[in-house]
């Protein structure tokens, strides 16, 4: 009797893997190396890698880049006569030493698209009051574009520019002003937001904070900012603290993180963050003052990632990397400020963090990135501790 051969294991081919199974190792896959490299064993996994986004990138100071969560330090193709840079989203918004200015629109590849842009939408200018009249430029902060307006905002209480863009790649004059001074600005259902704060003289209580006052602008009309949703007034705090705001749209939500950091009593230096709230903006076609703040307890399965350069929400999967209903945040110190030369370069992260709405903790951020902290990269530098968020395909 013929000895029986044994059966061959005949494999799948890499395109029969289930989609779910693909989904679940995605999931644990931030990393745009790791997914790049997914995608090159089987090409019809390229749609499906598409729909699971990438987690940002932390701009550093010095133009380099760390991935997120696992702290890995990346260098990209910023030209040399590069003044200053933006991160403007998922692109990168540069000023050339010329005075000209650039997108970078794809990070990997360092294709950039020229911006002629009118300089006074650039460069920003502060009065200082000394005995000689110091007058002092700053450079713009915040950088929101759209298919046919760019916005640009100096640093804390700018007031906002805001110019046409017209093919190819041009703004057309005139540059508008808004006449209000803003902490943060986005585009939102075709409009721009402002948040501000500002001080309220009253007559019994004298000078006192006014928080959280939500504006709209329309460029289309240019009509003068509109009211959405009135401030509040926030009584006086014991301690020593700075509020922080940032404009996060999700989805089709217009929600706002209000940042409360406590400042040293005898230095008047950051210390650290003491409480983190998040809110939604509705009832904004109410007529004007007719909006309100509620405060939310679930981001929807998203994590939002906040910064005063930019601010995106995302949908993340807990699995691995970012955790939904959590508040990713950076320190906003200037390196640069006089009141803050001595620290760190790891001083950086001594304020960063995450915030959950959950169950209202803050925690530093993921042990996976704790290389961060002794990577050989350079913390001084003009830019500041931003988020890049990566092109998904």
């Amino acid at each position: 009797m013929a000895e029986s051969k044994p059966e061959q294991q005949v494999s799948a081919p890499w395109p029969d893997l289930l989609p779910e199974l693909l989904g679940l190792v995605l999931s644990r896959m931030p990393s745009h190396a790791d997914r790049v490299r997914l995608r090159a064993v089987c090409r019809p996994w390229r749609s499906s890698s598409t729909n699971q986004p990438l987690l940002p990138w932390l701009a550093l100071r010095d133009g380099t880049f760390l991935s997120f969560p696992d702290g890995e330090v990346y260098r990209l193709p910023v030209p040399a006569d590069v003044y200053h840079r933006v991160s403007a989203g998922g692109t990168i918004f540069l000023v050339h030493a010329d005075g000209k200015c650039s997108l970078m629109t794809n990070p990997f590849t360092g294709e950039t698209a020229p911006q002629h842009m009118d300089p006074d939408v650039l460069w920003f200018q502060m009065t200082i009051l000394t005995p000689r009249q110091l007058v002092a430029h700053f450079r713009i902060a915040k950088v929101v574009v759209s298919d046919h307006v760019v916005a640009t905002k100096g640093r804390r209480g700018a007031k906002p520019r805001i110019c046409a863009r017209g093919p190819p790649q041009t703004c057309t004059p005139p540059v508008v002003e808004l006449q209000l001074h803003a902490d943060d600005i986005d585009f939102f259902q075709g409009m721009l937001y402002a948040v501000r704060s500002k001080d309220v003289d009253t007559p019994t209580l004298g000078v006192v904070p006014h928080r959280r006052e939500l504006h709209v602008f329309d460029f289309i009309t240019r009509d003068p900012p509109i009211l959405c949703i009135p401030g509040t007034t926030i009584a006086h705090s014991t301690g020593l603290y700075q509020l922080y705001y940032y404009l996060v749209v999700s989805g089709d939500r217009l929600l706002m993180v209000e940042r409360e950091i406590e400042l040293s009593v005898v230095s008047s230096k950051p210390i650290r963050t003491r409480r983190l709230e998040v809110f939604e903006a509705t009832g904004l076609h109410n007529g004007a003052g007719n909006g309100r703040w509620i405060k939310v307890d679930n981001l929807m399965g998203h994590a939002l990632f906040v910064s005063q350069d930019c601010s995106r929400s995302l949908p993340v999967a807990n699995q691995y990397g970012a955790h939904q209903d959590c508040v990713y945040f950076l320190s906003e110190h200037s390196l640069n400020d006089n009141y803050l030369k001595g620290r760190k370069a790891e001083d950086d992260f001594l304020d960063s963090g995450v915030y959950n709405i959950g169950d209202q903790t803050l925690a530093p951020l993921p042990t996976e990135m704790a290389p961060m902290k002794t990577a050989v990269v350079s913390h001084a530098g003009k830019g500041s501790l931003s988020w890049l968020f990566l092109p998904q395909n």
